[in-house]
């Protein structure tokens, strides 16, 4: 099973790097949604530091959108996906493939959002680098276990990707509130 799971994220890793579909298009929305809101909201310097977790956490939630059906829906667009059907692997292995695919993609775009929200708005995150690790990466994995599950789920469908945002957002309400209040505390624990 991991020589077919690697196989998989191999092919779908090297699919990405070649057609670069979602990788630029998530980071030049977080670009873009990270310096309106850090430069265009009128808060002072002590409410805006209060709300960069929270903002941080919302442009990767909505940057994700954007990328995890696409795997899926760019296989059955181009018919691989029947051809990834008969290859002697079971459904769970696919999907833990398409799952780490998509962490991987949306830890890059973490590597930089993050950073960026970190100078931008004056926190104090940097100086904690595990903590802000851990949380980045279970943040990460709760984001893509549930979106890559609904991209699959709504890549053959005629208006899928509208529908994964519908679906995606509420559920993803959980996950975006703990990692932006865990992101938010960082500092403060240590000061305790």
């Amino acid at each position: 099973m991991a020589t077919k799971l690697w196989w998989i994220i191999q092919k779908d890793l090297v699919c990405e790097y070649r057609a670069r579909q979602a990788w630029p298009r998530m980071l030049l929305f977080g670009f873009v949604v990270a310096f309106l809101l850090s430069y265009q909201m009128a808060m002072s310097p002590s409410q805006l530091q209060h709300m960069a977790a929270s903002l941080c956490w919302l442009t990767i939630c909505f940057a994700a959108v954007l990328s995890l059906g696409q795997s899926i829906a760019q296989e059955r667009d181009d018919r691989c996906w029947d051809g990834l059907l008969l290859y002697p692997v079971s459904p769970q292995t696919v999907y833990l493939a398409k799952m780490a695919v998509n962490a991987v993609i949306l830890g890059a775009l973490q590597l930089v959002v993050v950073p960026m929200f970190a100078l931008v708005c004056d926190t104090q995150w940097l100086a904690h680098p595990w903590e802000l690790l851990l949380v980045s990466v279970l943040g990460n994995l709760g984001i893509t276990s549930v979106g890559t599950l609904l991209g699959a789920m709504s890549a053959g469908m005629r208006q899928g990707q509208n529908l994964l945002a519908l679906l995606l957002l509420p559920l993803l309400v959980p996950v975006v509130l703990g990692a932006s209040e865990a992101t938010r505390i960082i500092p403060e624990s240590q000061v305790a």
